[in-house]
């Protein structure tokens, strides 16, 4: 397989300075179209590919798994591919996350995904995780001039065929979590396959480059070669606590419908706590209203 490589340099240059910025629970409405100079922080469309799409949706009267056990209501982002081989669609979201040397030990990256029947899909794809790195200069010989590349992390080989219509969380730190590798900092590309290692054993077979490459780029996507995919991932949350630490959630939610907060907290409120009593309803109500500040970005 062949990397695909954007403008990292710009890229680079322009998040390099931005500091992780300390939030709980960003909302996310839309992604961004794809750009060489991403905007740090925002959710854009880093890889989609005819055949491919990428939507935010809201989840409301789709019932079962999907709905009902939806990690964070009412919405989730919603990847598909159609049944070509160059469909793709992957979003990401650049940031100034760290240097792989001083984040490693202690990053943690957690998000839940759902893969829907279709007949006819590649039944062993599913929402994938993807960790790009880059460093811009390459001292070390070893990494023959490329120092950059991504690690993917692929339910198919965290467990074997992923689970269809149900929800599954992921928890992905240095111990745990297996990743094949695009080429770069000395290591081939491994094509999808093996070798497949945690990021402490990555850590280990890299070129010295990679001590100081940044960890650049957190993305999710389904495809190349994966037809017929109807993936949705939800509750994005993204760690470590290397110097003034990094912490970053994201919930993927529908643009707000409604002409009021007051209108939102008390629709979501009818339709999702009917019938509960004592704190059960009150945690409910509170959850309610929680994800209507964020639609009308109240803090």
């Amino acid at each position: 397989m062949k990397k695909r490589m954007f403008t990292i340099v710009a890229l680079f240059a322009l998040i390099v300075q931005v500091s992780p910025l300390l939030a709980e629970n960003t909302i996310v409405t839309s992604f961004d179209p794809f750009s060489n100079n991403p905007t740090p922080g925002v959710w854009y469309e880093n890889d989609i590919r005819t055949g491919g799409s990428a939507d935010i949706i809201d989840l409301t009267g789709t019932g079962g798994d999907l709905e009902n056990n939806q990690p964070l209501p009412i919405g989730a982002a919603k990847l598909t591919t159609d049944f070509s081989d160059a469909a793709k669609a992957e979003v990401g979201v650049a940031n100034n996350y760290g240097k792989s040397a001083d984040i490693f030990s202690t990053l943690s990256i957690t998000y839940s995904y759902h893969k829907a029947s279709n007949s006819g899909q590649n039944i062993s794809a599913a929402p994938s995780l993807k960790l790009t790195f880059y460093k811009s200069v390459c001292e070390d010989p070893s990494s023959a001039n490329d120092c950059y590349g991504t690690l993917v992390y692929e339910p198919y080989w965290n467990g074997g065929d992923p689970a269809t219509d149900e929800w599954t969380e992921v928890t992905i730190d240095q111990n745990n979590g297996l990743f094949w590798w695009t080429g770069g900092f000395g290591q081939p590309n491994s094509a999808g396959g093996p070798p497949l290692w945690t990021l402490a054993q990555w850590f280990g077979y890299f070129s010295s480059d990679f001590d100081e490459a940044d960890l650049i780029l957190v993305s999710v996507g389904v495809g190349s070669y994966n037809r017929g995919q109807i993936g949705y991932f939800d509750d994005v949350r993204i760690s470590h606590s290397f110097g003034d630490s990094f912490n970053e959630s994201y919930d993927f939610e529908p643009a707000p419908q409604f002409e009021s907060l007051g209108e939102c907290v008390s629709t979501l409120i009818e339709d999702h706590c009917f019938g509960l009593t004592g704190k059960d309803r009150a945690n409910c109500n509170l959850e309610q209203q929680t994800t209507c500040f964020g639609l009308f970005d109240i803090k």
